[in-house]
């Protein structure tokens, strides 16, 4: 994955927080897809909640039993299904419902994915942490900006976001879309923290798609794991830096009708 090896950053720090926290949406545990769930149905500083139904979120797909399919495709009606992954990554729409996928690549395919892993270390060490991931927005740009614009079209929804793991790309355009709609501090970083569950299963899909992981299992799994501080960080270096995720967006070129548009379509009673 794009997270890297090795140490876990923390990080201090966020804005106001709403004064509770919500338990997200359950849903059944799919045979073949790891770190799946439903992000909703949060409350939001303007009002309302994260409306229910419109944005799931997951690992990798391509182990996806029959059951699984018939699960996203038909009872829950996925219309997109947003891929971040590298194309170095395998097959990233190689399953029943390839027909959905937008493919988009949060770093340039003009660099290999091991490349982009190495520089990536050399840069903030190894392993995730708050810096990493504010440098994929400065990777992405323009990548991270047709994305969004996707969360703008009523017509894609509901939308399945997903790279490898689930959990790092995934999980900033996940903080960024909730930090757009004005979910509480806490709940971007919890939001982000219920990745850990899914380790386990992780790490079964890394080796059964034939991922070496080097270390004892306990090394692993603190690599993989997804602590809330670190996503509460990188929330607060983005807003030093940019002022906001929509500030971000404006700079990449998001009009702000397609921002309004996204809180619209996604804040329910």
């Amino acid at each position: 994955s794009f997270a890297g090896r090795g140490r876990a950053s923390s990080a201090n720090g966020a804005r106001a927080t709403l004064t509770t926290m919500t338990e997200p949406q359950l849903h059944p545990e799919l045979d073949g897809v790891h770190n799946f769930r439903e992000v909703a149905p949060y409350p939001l500083r303007g009002g309302g909640r994260l409306r229910p139904g419109m944005i799931y979120r997951a690992g990798g797909l391509e182990l996806m039993s029959e059951g699984d399919v018939a699960y996203l495709g038909e009872e829950l009606g996925v219309a997109t299904i947003l891929d971040l992954r590298h194309p170095d990554e395998g097959a990233p729409s190689d399953h029943p419902l390839a027909s959905r996928v937008a493919h988009i690549s949060v770093f340039s395919e003009e660099n290999t994915q091991q490349g982009l892993i190495d520089e990536l270390n050399g840069l903030y060490g190894l392993g995730p942490s708050p810096e990493r991931y504010l440098h994929y927005l400065l990777a992405g740009g323009d990548r991270w900006l047709r994305a969004m614009r996707l969360f703008a079209d009523e017509s894609a929804y509901p939308v399945l976001i997903h790279c490898t793991a689930g959990k790092d790309r995934t999980g900033v355009l996940v903080g960024m879309i909730m930090d757009i709609l004005g979910a509480g501090d806490e709940d971007i970083a919890a939001e982000y923290g219920l990745s850990s569950a899914s380790v386990d299963r992780l790490i079964a899909y890394l080796e059964s798609t034939g991922r070496t992981l080097e270390g004892t299992r306990e090394e692993i799994v603190a690599r993989l794991i997804t602590p809330p501080e670190r996503m509460a960080g990188f929330i607060r270096l983005m807003r030093e830096k940019y002022g906001s995720a929509e500030a971000y967006l404006v700079s990449q070129g998001m009009s702000a009708e397609e921002v309004q548009r996204i809180r619209e379509l996604l804040t329910g009673s």
